[in-house]
Order: structure tokens, then C-alpha cells, then sequence
């Protein structure tokens, strides 16, 4: 058990990417609803894809979230895709035995 898992009351929108044809068309899941701790504070830092980002929130979660994912935080509709966000860094945090505890998502 997650030592957040307590603290998980949020829930955010998640839909994985599936493909992504040679023309860069991506097709992705039907969004499902995952529990999450939300927090926004703003935070620069080094993007998947290696550039400088501006993170606006990070969600801690128990969920795996991949570069290509589309999130929606909590409080908005999963499925619009005038609101959809895509994570900047995914963060794996491991607890004092070094099991895998919790994800950290920055948006």
C-alpha cells in the first residue's frame, strides 16, 4: 500500500495512447477515471522529449502514466478535448524498502 494512498480523494481523467501512425496521427484509449492527489504549484523542468517545460500542478498516483497519455485533471470532464493535458514528467517514487509507492505526474 501506498503510503499517499490515504490521501488519494481526487480523481483524474486518463486515456493511453494506443498508436501513432508515420504521419503522426495517435489514437487513444477511451479516458477511465483513476484516484489521485492533486497539487498546483508552478515548477520549471526538463521535459520527457528533453526541452524546458513550465509545470503547472503534479498529480501523485498509483497509476502508470506514459509520455503519450492524455490526462485531465480533477474537476474537468474526461473526454474534452478542448482541456486535455499531456504529462511533462512522470516521476516514479519507491518507499524506504524500495518497492514502487506512488507516481508523480507534472502537468
Amino acid at each position: 500500500m501506498s503510503l499517499l494512498g490515504h490521501r488519494f480523494r481526487q480523481r483524474f481523467g486518463l486515456a493511453r495512447l494506443l498508436s501513432a501512425d508515420a504521419g503522426g496521427i495517435e489514437e487513444h484509449d477511451e479516458p477511465t477515471v483513476h484516484a489521485c492527489r492533486f497539487e498546483g504549484s508552478t515548477k520549471r523542468l526538463v521535459a520527457s522529449d528533453g526541452t524546458d517545460a513550465t509545470s503547472e500542478a503534479v498529480l501523485f498516483t498509483l497509476v502508470k502514466v506514459e509520455p503519450g497519455d492524455l490526462l485531465w485533471l480533477p474537476g474537468t470532464t474526461p473526454g474534452d478535448v478542448n482541456i486535455q493535458r499531456r504529462p511533462l514528467r512522470v516521476t516514479p517514487c519507491f518507499n524506504i524498502r524500495g518497492g514502487l509507492d506512488h507516481y508523480e505526474v507534472y502537468v
